[in-house]
């Protein structure tokens, strides 16, 4: 399966040939600091890449971590659910777009008939 496109350094590289000086990279998928966003994104993308295609300045907003906001939202999403009647969101039985492997799906049917269970 093709990883999502445009990669980083291609997006980074074309802005800087559109003449493009200064970018925020903002890493929605990442809610906190780790490898990637310390290394590849601080480092290579933001450092090396960006000084080696003549930006003047490349960032990466402030993962979220444990912003007082951000796990306060959390914990409301948690009591939420477990005060609700649903047994698991609605996202759970999703499956990624071309997924094919099995280890997914057993997962969502486990934890799905899990709380049937309790519930029955």
């Amino acid at each position: 399966m093709p990883w999502l496109a445009p990669q980083t350094d291609t997006v980074i590289r074309g802005l800087a040939e559109r003449g493009r000086k200064n970018v925020l990279l903002v890493p929605i998928a990442f809610t906190s600091d780790h490898i990637e966003t310390l290394f590849e994104l601080d480092i290579e993308y933001a450092h090396e890449l960006g000084r080696s295609v003549g930006m003047k300045q490349v960032r990466r907003a402030k993962s979220l971590n444990d912003s007082p906001f951000f796990t306060k939202a959390l914990a409301e999403i948690v009591a939420d659910h477990l005060q609700s009647d649903r047994k698991a969101t609605t996202q759970l039985q999703l499956r990624c777009p071309l997924c094919v492997n099995p280890v997914c799906g057993k997962m969502r049917d486990f934890f799905l008939q899990t709380k049937e269970e309790k519930n029955g």
